[in-house]
């Protein structure tokens, strides 16, 4: 059953009252015309269940802007959603959430005579959008959009992301699922999710928690960075504004793919803006994770499955 407007319907009532349910719901093809995100596309899904999301095809397909009952959760820079070309020595984390890797991730770093970038190559790699559609199972419907990217080094190899992405018709939530494969070299698969979240779901009053426990004074007092266990095989985050309520932020993923939680905090006047970063690596240099044995190449034809699923609700 699909809840629309405050009525349930079945999908053959859908179809009773709807002549074109894509014209209530859906997707929307649009193009930046200005700014420093100019020429980007931007495909944009409507739950229609009070839910609005931006994605990003030529920046990974990653999440830009999200609206729950027209309250925006991503934290968004003040250059706006940046094309790579863009972008230069500015910050590339604008919007709801960034892929970091597959080949790096965190700071800059040199390591055996290569250069990494910030959070690694995939961020910047252009999509191809496979598909976007809509799956229906028996009265339940889910908007599909199915994109490929690829990072490639002529003396390093290539590793491909296939990512899925789900929204419920009717529902206030999305599911990012990913597969990354190595195609040529014998890569070591670093990953990192960076969700960036902003008022008026980040206060001074927010609250976080990890699995239940309140982490609220280690990762939310300070302007700092926290490095932690997911601690479960279903990890799940919590942000809410305020202790009694307010907009709450939950996020669900698989503690065993991901199994370090990394938070980032910033509230200096004119940013406020606080990261939930699940990872697969420790924050360390890339040499200290090849020593103790976290940093193990990928064969040829490996691949690495992460799935995370976001839940909004705006508070009202």
């Amino acid at each position: 059953m699909v809840m629309l407007f405050g009525q349930i319907f079945t999908k053959q009532e859908l179809g009773r009252v709807f002549p074109d349910l894509m014209h209530v719901a859906g997707f929307k093809r649009l193009t930046i015309d200005d700014g420093s995100g100019r020429g980007m596309r931007l495909l944009q899904i409507d739950s229609g269940g009070g839910l609005r999301i931006d994605l990003l095809p030529d920046r990974c397909c990653d999440i830009g802007q999200v609206w729950c009952d027209n309250i925006p959760f991503g934290w968004i820079s003040p250059m706006g959603t940046s094309a790579p070309h863009a972008i230069g020595e500015n910050n590339a984390l604008s919007g709801l959430m960034a892929t970091c890797g597959f080949d790096h991730i965190r700071q800059p770093e040199t390591d055996e005579g290569r250069r990494f970038p910030l959070h690694g190559n995939m961020v910047h790699m252009p999509a191809t959008i496979i598909a976007t559609d809509t799956v229906w199972d028996g009265d339940e419907c889910l908007f599909r959009v199915k994109a490929e990217m690829t990072q490639f080094n002529l003396n390093h190899g290539a590793i491909r992301l296939q990512r899925h992405i789900y929204v419920p018709l009717g529902g206030r939530s999305l599911v990012v699922s990913d597969r990354v494969t190595v195609l040529s070299g014998n890569l070591p698969v670093m990953a990192m999710y960076h969700i960036n979240l902003g008022f008026p779901a980040v206060t001074l009053a927010s609250t976080a928690s990890l699995n239940g426990e309140d982490i609220s004074q280690d990762c939310l007092a300070e302007n700092n960075i926290q490095t932690r266990s997911s601690g479960a095989a279903v990890s799940e985050v919590e942000l809410t504004a305020a202790a009694d309520g307010g907009a709450c932020f939950r996020l669900k993923y698989d503690g065993r793919k991901l199994p370090f939680l990394q938070t980032l905090r910033n509230a200096r006047e004119g940013i406020n803006v606080f990261c939930i970063e699940p990872a697969t690596h420790d924050r360390l240099p890339r040499k200290e994770l090849r020593e103790t044995g976290a940093l193990v190449p990928t064969p040829r034809g490996g691949s690495h499955m992460f799935l995370l699923e976001m839940l909004f609700d705006s508070g009202r």
